[in-house]
């Protein structure tokens, strides 16, 4: 027995110190915590930011060609890791690197520098922008790769490190620094990255051209010497506002700015000449899209991108809203890429950047050409059946428009002359329009019957169009039954409720589900939908609104929103034969079989120098889209016309009840909608614009040319062309006139 004691004794010592020697192999051959989201040790950051870090191989300080293919050669400049990018077809050299002594050193170093930063220092709430001229000691080592190079950073004062790779592909040059790659320590945090802004970049007016913004349905702004009159540049965010993270109080007097729906950019150094065109493809969730006309800190006009990989926040400390201001602990997990195409000759102009845009999607199986038709054009009727109405001790419901008199009103639609109508009801599901979000797959029986629907359905699928009910997936409401604040709105990132303010007197507030409960209540309603045989749902917010939020105590990206929201909208589109939604952003578009309210104008900052139908140059006879609705536009002749021009469907908002009954609900802003008041305004409107966009029913946009000042011609792949004539005189050309705010449909040679 002492025997097998000491057997037992030593054999556990054995095991011990076998396993005591692997984990010191295991630690000696441990790389440092690049590539993982955790904080690196001090050790790990002493072995890969020696104190020395900054003098080691020197940097040359010319370009050297590092990259080659039939279409380009790329340069580089490995002190600053600025580029030279030369189009072999035109022979034009674009440049990253501005260098200007007149500016202060901060912009100095900035514009010369290919890849800037924000960083968040412990303990401080702001970040600080630097950049790889400014901080001296630093380090890059080089590694070629497929058609040209890797960057090593390391920037040993800040304990920050990334690689960046930089490739040509054909006619593009790819940009990619990937998640991996970045290394940071407990003191440091990484706050964003500036790849290249300066790409491009041209002072005042010394070349003709424009920069090329998503605003609306694209923007342009001219390089010109502004003469110091612009003070605030053009910075948007892909998608728009993260409600999950920033506190937004809108004006309630003003129209909202556009959001940025496609995340695309460009510059054109005269149209005919270079263009340059870039395509966030990889972090665009978190990122912003920059323009700075001259005169804005420098007077250089510059385009770019600021990936994000932390923000800032009030954390509230207390109940009476106190706080302090920090940022996220995590970093963004996406990597950041952006695709460059360099434009020479006639495709050096925005409709060039539309082209291969399309062309893009196409390719990517989001866009698919649609086949010829010859039929009248759609028009999208959204029919509010239903609202709630605060009364004296309850709320009750206000019926607006019945299923009979839908009917009726389509019927009066069609002897007026108007066909292939899209039809959304709102309101259709029981308590109406407002607060049952998500609203329950029951019919108002105030509206219709079960059986009233389908036979509304069947009624307008005969006529060629179909019956879609309204639903959004996202926004929720407190008295839906359906909903629990505590269990199913999304959390921010500062633990509070995801609560937005409607401005409304009956629902005044409202939530956003969690992502994983939108993905729920979809699954859910699929199931129903099916067994119902509805033909199509118009899905509003879900395809447009996105916010990062906290899960389980770990913070969940705005990319995981994306994609749970696209997974969902992918099951759907498999169960329901049609699906509408509004405000789609680009990656929706796979799942969307028309997109409605694509708006027809910018947000008119002051330096925008015109608007351009860049959207619709890039769905235009791939997939239908609509207008905002024609009652509630301020210039209706204006906005027809420009509807034709961006060969836009048309789409109203009706109710079959005056729009009276609606002052005391949630849709009070409904100021104009009963179909007696619009029924003959919408007949001639559906008429002009037939007659405009019939001829061209599923062709591709070409090209637009501006004729003269206020004289516009579109030209479409079929040989026809639309000129749109917004001035108040007549216009002519050879044998073609064009009457005064009027239009002509011409043919042209192809």
């Amino acid at each position: 027995m002492r025997n097998s004691k000491w057997i037992k004794t030593i054999v556990t010592v054995c095991i011990v110190l076998a396993a005591v020697t692997i984990v010191c192999f295991m630690f000696m051959d441990k790389k440092p915590a690049v590539g993982n989201m955790e904080v690196a040790t001090d050790s790990e950051l002493q072995e890969v930011f020696p104190e020395n870090g900054g003098k080691g191989t020197p940097l040359s300080s010319s370009y050297r060609k590092v990259a080659e293919n039939d279409r380009l050669e790329l340069r580089l400049k490995e002190q600053n890791l600025s580029i030279q990018v030369v189009d072999k077809a035109s022979g034009y050299i674009w440049c990253s690197e501005i260098i200007d002594k007149d500016s202060n050193e901060s912009w100095t170093n900035f514009m010369s520098s290919g890849l800037s930063l924000q960083y968040f220092e412990k303990g401080k709430p702001n970040s600080t922008r630097t950049d790889l001229v400014s901080q001296t000691n630093k380090s890059i080592t080089f590694e070629p790769i497929d058609n040209g190079f890797k960057a090593i950073i390391r920037l040993n004062n800040l304990k920050l490190g990334m690689e960046l790779q930089v490739g040509l592909e054909q006619d593009q040059l790819v940009v990619h620094i990937p998640q991996q790659s970045i290394i940071e320590g407990d003191q440091i945090k990484l706050g964003s990255v500036y790849v290249y802004p300066f790409l491009g970049a041209t002072k005042a007016d010394e070349k003709d051209g424009y920069m090329f913004i998503p605003d609306g349905p694209g923007a342009l702004i001219r390089l010109a010497d502004n003469k110091g009159k612009f003070k605030i540049p053009y910075e948007a965010k892909i998608y728009g506002v993260n409600e999950g993270i920033e506190t937004v109080s809108p004006d309630v007097f003003t129209n909202p700015p556009n959001t940025v729906q496609y995340p695309v950019f460009g510059i054109v150094h005269r149209e005919g000449g270079n263009g340059l065109f870039g395509i966030v493809e990889k972090g665009q969730y978190n990122a912003k899209l920059l323009a700075y006309p001259n005169g804005v800190n420098t007077p250089y006009n510059w385009t770019g991108v600021q990936f994000l990989s932390r923000e800032s926040y009030l954390q509230p400390t207390s109940r009476s809203l106190g706080g302090i201001v920090v940022f996220e602990k995590m970093r963004h997990p996406e990597d950041m890429q952006i695709r460059y195409t360099f434009l020479n000759g006639k495709n050096a102009s925005y409709t060039g950047m539309a082209k291969m845009y399309r062309s893009y999607l196409v390719d990517k199986d989001a866009l698919k050409k649609q086949e010829d038709r010859d039929e009248a054009i759609p028009i999208q009727v959204d029919v509010l059946g239903a609202e709630t109405e605060k009364g004296m001790l309850s709320k009750r419901l206000i019926p607006l428009t019945t299923v009979g008199q839908l009917e009726e009103m389509l019927k009066d639609m069609r002897h007026s002359g108007i066909g292939n109508m899209n039809v959304v009801f709102k309101g259709w599901n029981e308590g109406g329009l407002s607060g049952s979000s998500p609203s329950p797959v029951k019919y108002e029986k105030e509206i219709g019957s079960s059986s009233d629907f389908q036979r509304l359905a069947t009624e307008i699928s005969e006529q060629g169009g179909k019956l879609h009910l309204y639903s959004d997936f996202t926004v929720a409401y407190e008295s839906s039954k359906r909903f629990s604040a505590q269990s199913d709105a999304a959390k921010k990132i500062d633990k509070s409720i995801l609560t937005l303010p409607t401005y409304k007197q009956v629902y005044d507030k409202m939530y956003y589900l969690s992502a994983d409960n939108t993905s729920r209540i979809v699954q859910q309603n699929m199931k129903k939908y099916t067994d119902q045989n509805i033909s199509g749902v118009a899905v509003d917010s879900t395809g447009s609104v996105l916010f990062s939020e906290m899960v389980n105590g770990n913070t969940s990206s705005r990319s995981h929103t994306a994609e749970t929201y696209l997974a969902a909208m992918n099951e759907l589109s498999k169960a329901v034969p049609s699906v509408l939604m509004y405000g789609a952003n680009d990656y929706m578009l796979p799942y969307a079989n028309q997109v409605l309210d694509v708006p027809i104008d910018s947000s008119q900052y002051i330096y925008i120098s015109e608007t351009v139908p860049f959207v619709q140059m890039v769905l235009k006879g791939y997939k239908d889209y609509y207008a905002p609705y024609g009652n509630f536009f301020a210039n209706p002749q204006t906005n027809l016309l420009r509807m034709i021009e961006t060969a836009s469907f048309p789409s109203y908002y009706l109710t079959h009840e005056s729009s009276y009954k609606l002052k005391n609900t949630n849709s009070n802003d409904v100021y104009t909608s009963s179909y007696e008041d619009w029924r003959e305004p919408m007949a001639e409107t559906y008429r002009m614009l037939n007659e405009a966009l019939q001829p061209v029913r599923d062709a591709a946009m070409e090209d637009r040319v501006v004729l003269e000042d206020g004289v516009v011609q579109v030209i479409y792949d079929s040989g026809m062309a639309v000129i749109v004539n917004y001035t108040s005189r007549d216009y002519h050309r050879g044998n073609i006139s064009v009457p005064a705010k009027g239009f002509q449909v011409i043919e042209v040679n192809r």
